[in-house]
């Protein structure tokens, strides 16, 4: 049967894409817990929770101040390539990136002001909150959403194998010199933050100079006159989209700042040890993600229903059977992993850490919904249920859990959200395909 799987030319595209992804994140994985396991020898736990919350509340502000841009690009530039609309194109490439720069420099100007409202909240001393205003600055090159979705339409997976790995090995640099050299806290922000510019400034560039090459951007006209009719419903699309990958960030980076606030800095920079490890864990899943949305963007454009349902099922089966494998090493040695990269000290991540990587599982079986849903044409679906189901009970479940339990409390919360989440998100995914079928 999976032979026969894989001998579809969608579903080996799908995963020939998820791979040269994977060959990058690989690599990034490995950095990514080189450096923070650095950083949480070199500072110890409670200043390495501090530094994880300076960098997530910027991570947090970035996410909801700017638009995730790529997904109307690959939804509606696959319709204008389809029909060879080359002035669509550029309309729609125009309005993502005013939406990109606009989000931008929002973000840069929030995050810089609320800093002195935000830091107390988060036991920052004052020194904290002189880093981390400038560090807010890194916002202003994020704006890569545009470039992103170009890359990803025109399957230029393989650039976008390598470019991941261009912010986390210079961050690794970054940290290496701040060990040897004994910095303080501004060092590690300092390696953060240059290494978040130079990946950035890579991206933009990258992006751009594939639309360039592939013919579309030629000439271009930078024009948003008569966009919304081109692209029909884009603006609905476009803050649905925004407002649910903002719904996201509650249960991935805002909930790192929520256990600061909630517990200690300390406490923070558990659960982010964490939920970095089970991240990194399942980091096939959002890399599936990313490379089956444009092959639903074309079955949708061109009305192949049949092969859309196929595609989600196959999907589901391998991604979840590889996760649950995942689970079962993490579980029998997740703790003496924890100390052996972190230190003694942060082993006691490890009953978080489990529950984090269970809810993972649960997450990648059924990670083509999302995108199914948006390939579509129906983005609100997904926005309504993560809208119910993170501010109705996982937010509180966050609050009352991480209170009694401290970062296993937020575990818990994940899981629950996660198990309620993949169960509605199936069922509409199912009852739409069907009507389209």
């Amino acid at each position: 049967m999976k032979a026969g799987w894989f001998s579809d030319l969608i579903f080996r595209r799908v995963f020939k894409n998820a791979g040269f992804l994977l060959s990058g994140k690989v690599a990034t994985g490995v950095f990514g817990l080189a450096y923070l396991g650095l950083a949480a020898r070199g500072l110890g736990i409670e200043q390495f929770g501090i530094l994880v919350l300076v960098q997530t509340y910027v991570q947090v502000i970035t996410g909801l101040t700017t638009f995730h841009s790529w997904q109307a690009v690959i939804r509606y530039g696959a319709i204008s390539v389809e029909t060879d609309d080359t002035a669509g194109f550029q309309q729609l490439i125009s309005f993502t990136t005013v939406l990109d720069v606009s989000g931008v420099v929002l973000g840069a100007v929030l995050a810089w002001f609320a800093v002195p409202f935000v830091g107390p909240v988060l036991g920052w001393s004052e020194d904290v909150i002189a880093y981390a205003q400038p560090y807010s600055l890194l916002i202003l090159f994020t704006i890569i959403a545009t470039p992103t979705g170009l890359l990803r339409l025109y399957d230029r997976f393989d650039i976008l194998a390598w470019q991941v790995m261009v912010t986390p090995g210079m961050r690794l640099i970054g940290v290496i010199a701040a060990v040897v050299t004994d910095a303080p806290l501004w060092g590690y922000l300092l390696a953060w933050f240059v290494a978040g510019v130079v990946g950035g400034l890579t991206l933009l560039g990258l992006g751009w100079r594939e639309g360039v090459k592939q013919g579309r951007l030629n000439g271009m006209r930078w024009s948003l006159r008569g966009v919304t009719t081109t692209h029909d419903k884009i603006w609905s699309f476009c803050l649905a989209s925004n407002f649910h990958s903002s719904l996201q960030l509650v249960t991935g980076h805002m909930s790192t700042l929520l256990v600061g606030a909630v517990a200690t800095p300390a406490a923070a920079g558990l659960f982010k040890v964490a939920r970095e490890v089970a991240t990194a864990l399942t980091k096939p899943a959002e890399l599936l993600t990313q490379s089956i949305y444009p092959e639903f963007a074309r079955l949708g454009s061109t009305g192949e229903w049949s092969a859309f349902g196929g595609l989600i099922r196959r999907a589901a089966m391998l991604a979840g059977s590889a996760g649950l494998t995942v689970l079962i090493i993490m579980a029998l040695f997740g703790k003496p992993f924890l100390g052996l990269v972190f230190g003694a000290d942060f082993s006691a991540a490890y009953g978080a850490l489990v529950l984090l990587v269970a809810a993972a599982v649960i997450t990648i079986s059924g990670f083509s919904f999302d995108p199914a849903l948006y390939a579509m044409g129906r983005p609100s679906v997904p926005l309504r249920v993560n809208a119910v189901v993170v501010l109705c009970v996982y937010v509180p479940l966050l609050v009352l859990l991480t209170q009694r339990f401290g970062p296993i409390g937020a575990g818990m919360a994940m899981l629950a959200s996660a198990s309620l989440i993949v169960t509605t998100m199936g069922y509409w995914a199912r009852r739409e395909l069907r009507k389209r079928v």
